[in-house]
Parts: structure tokens; sequence; C-alpha cells
């Protein structure tokens, strides 16, 4: 449940840098441009550093503070250009995100894909056959 909400909220986070990025350059079609620019540099970040299956990922609590962060500071800007409501649920979401990422059980090992027996006969011919040599 925790995992949906941290979604739903990282959701609204996009939409706002979409918004947020618009308004800085005036709106209009330019806005629209520099908008979703925004939000694909930002998604890759997110993607990078703070989504569950990043390659590299940043330790929980320093995740938790900066993406936390990041909504609350896009929903200030917000609240700043006169968005009003949208911006006060940003601050807000920001910080049950900080709560949703630190509550969230990440003991769990990552799923391994069994191989295939016919890759781990492979897998033992080519180390015999260096050895062999």
């Amino acid at each position: 449940m925790l995992g949906l909400l941290a979604f739903l909220i990282e959701f609204a986070f996009m939409v706002g840098v979409f918004m947020f990025a618009s308004a800085i350059v005036g709106g209009g079609a330019g806005g629209a441009v520099v908008g979703v620019l925004a939000v694909i540099l930002v998604a890759g970040l997110w993607g990078l550093f703070i989504a569950p299956k990043a390659r590299r990922r940043i330790p929980k609590v320093p995740r938790a503070l900066a993406s936390g962060g990041a909504v609350s500071v896009i929903g200030a800007g917000l609240l700043g250009l006169g968005h009003n409501r949208f911006g006060l649920v940003l601050i807000g979401s920001g910080l049950v995100l900080v709560l949703a990422q630190l509550a969230l059980d990440e003991s769990q090992p990552p799923v391994r894909r069994p191989r295939a027996p016919h890759e781990e006969s492979r897998r033992n011919m080519s180390r015999g056959s260096r050895h062999r040599r």
C-alpha cells in the first residue's frame, strides 16, 4: 500500500515539475517544451538514484530526504507561482513520501532468475575447456 502511495506522489511530483518549468518560461508552446524536457531530466535522475530498481540507488535515509525534499521544493515553487492547492498538496506529500520511503521494507533480497539447465552446462563446459588448455 505504501508503495502505491509513493508512486502516486511521484506521479504528482512529475506533474508539478512540468507545471513549474512551464510557468517559469512563461507558458505557451515554449513552456510546454521546457516542461516536458524538465520532466524527462527529473525522471531520468529519479530513475538513476531513487527508484526501487535504480542502478545507483542512494542509501535509504538520504534517498528519503532527497525525494521528499524535491517534492516539497516543487510544491513550494508552485505555491509561489499561485498554484496554491496543488502546491500545498505537494508540500504535504513530500513529508508523506519521506515517511513512506523510510517505512518501505527493503530487507527482502532481490529475486534472481534461476538459470536454465542448458546455461549451466555451457558454463561448466567453458570452464572445463579453459582448465584443459
